[in-house]
């Protein structure tokens, strides 16, 4: 029963931000009718159009995060790695804590504006999550189940393939749902440094105190987040089940 609940909220909201998306014009038309706006046409950008431009920074930055951190999370747990644990651990605890903003202007002096320094910067943000499930989850793991792993002949790499990445499953794929679903809202400050996206709706909204252009931006943000977090959610249930 609660699947399929979760099944028909995913679908129904999946249905509501593809009708926002063709019919940009129509949600437009209808966020001025209720709210004051300064701008009788709204955005000028197609809603669809920057849309895709904020999927593309959360597609690659999300990438990106999960692949570095699943390398970093496991290397700090092998005995070769152990030293860096507590160094890596307190470096991306430090980039969660630091405002996403701040580190979006940190990388416009290395790469200048545009997409590449907001993929830096939201990669660097979406790490920690990540990082720190991967090594709590693998150092959860019983040692009474590694001994025998190895008693029975495995190698270190077929314990970590057969053993303990099995066993940290869900505890991992938590700290990718946490990340993604930090990263699509994150990734509405990229606008601030010429990125694109949703966020230039609600940049240019806050600017000219605009409450439609505002709404026009958050509203998919907000609508993709829960989407995103709604069906993550089911295919980690549905691994840990398999």
């Amino acid at each position: 029963m609660r699947f399929r609940l979760r099944h028909g909220v995913l679908l129904l909201l999946c249905l509501l931000l593809g009708a926002m998306l063709v019919y940009d014009q129509a949600f437009e038309a209808l966020l001025i009718r209720w709210l004051t706006s300064k701008f009788s046409s709204g955005s000028r950008t197609p809603l669809h159009q920057l849309f895709f431009q904020h999927l593309q920074m959360v597609g690659i930055s999300s990438f990106l995060a999960i692949t570095l951190g699943l390398v970093l999370g496991i290397l700090v747990t092998t005995k070769g790695g152990a030293s860096f644990k507590a160094p890596l651990l307190k470096i991306v605890s430090l980039m969660q804590t630091f405002p996403s903003a701040a580190l979006l202007a940190l990388a416009v002096p290395v790469v200048g504006y545009g997409m590449e320094g907001a993929l830096i910067a939201l990669t660097l943000y979406a790490l920690m999550p990540i990082v720190y499930n991967v090594v709590v989850g693998i150092e959860e793991v019983p040692r009474d189940v590694v001994e025998a792993a190895e008693g029975m002949g495995m190698t270190p790499a077929e314990v970590y393939r057969k053993v303990k990445l099995p066993l940290a499953l869900g505890a991992i794929l938590g700290g990718i749902r946490t990340s993604t679903v930090i990263n699509i809202s994150a990734a509405t400050l990229a606008a601030a440094v010429g990125a694109g996206g949703l966020g230039v709706l609600v940049v240019n909204g806050v600017k000219t105190f605009d409450l439609v252009l505002i709404l026009e931006g958050s509203i998919p943000v907000t609508l993709l987040a829960v989407i995103t977090e709604l069906f993550l959610s089911d295919l980690q249930d549905r691994l840990l089940r398999a």
